[in-house]
């Protein structure tokens, strides 16, 4: 029991820590970009919503990779390596999962805001506002590309047979 409890106080620290980076970002880029355009802190926000779903996607298609294998393979302490990953792999909460999380409190912050409009600063109420409809982009993007991503592996494995059946019809009519 005191394992898990263990491990879910990490998952937290992990997603409280990433969750304040991303805010910072998030913010310092909305500020940036709304003195110019609300339109452009619109798009800067999807633009990084985008950013941490494609990061999300290539980080574990990293670990999955060829290359990354042939890289441990190469290591002096293998085993020491493989320790240090499987030490990642088992702390380590997608930043899929960050990003959810991050733009499930701008919703519950947006709420209080409207709630209490006194309780914070111009700017931040202004930053959550902006941003409170974000979780929606999020939810379609990530459907967007879960869809592309399954529509893609059915193509390959259609092509796949294809080519197994049609390789099979030359060897039945040669013989």
């Amino acid at each position: 029991m005191a394992g898990k409890m263990k491990k879910a106080i990490q998952y937290a620290l992990y997603i409280l820590f990433t969750n304040v980076v991303y805010w910072c970002i998030v913010y310092y880029t909305y500020m940036g970009l709304a003195g110019h355009s609300r339109l452009l802190a619109y798009l800067g926000n999807l633009a990084l919503i985008v950013l941490g779903l494609a990061l999300d996607i290539f980080m574990y298609r990293f670990y999955e990779s060829k290359a990354f294998i042939a890289m441990m393979r190469k290591e002096k302490d293998i085993e020491k390596s493989y320790r240090l990953i499987q030490l990642q792999l088992d702390s380590f909460v997608s930043f899929k999962t960050v990003l959810y999380i991050f733009y499930i409190l701008i919703l519950v912050f947006s709420q209080i805001i409207d709630f209490y409009p006194a309780w914070v600063g111009e700017n931040i109420s202004n930053f959550i506002g902006a941003n409170s409809y974000s979780i929606l982009l999020l939810i379609a993007l990530d459907q967007v590309i879960g869809q592309f991503s399954k529509d893609r592996n059915r193509t390959r494995k259609i092509s796949e047979k294809l080519k197994r059946d049609l390789a099979d019809a030359q060897a039945d009519e040669s013989s």
